[in-house]
């Protein structure tokens, strides 16, 4: 849950809380877990 956290906090957006409305937040907490889940299945392709 730590290094969730952690990872978390390289997005802008999650990070400051831009957003007023709540749906709008948690939607960018997906999208960030999406892109985090992304670029860790792309470095797990490029070391095989």
């Amino acid at each position: 849950m730590e290094r969730s956290n952690a990872w978390m906090d390289s997005f802008r957006s999650v990070l400051n809380r831009f957003d007023t409305t709540v749906s709008s937040w948690i939607g960018f907490n997906y999208l960030s877990f999406i892109v985090l889940g992304l670029r860790k299945f792309k470095q797990k392709q490029k070391s095989r």
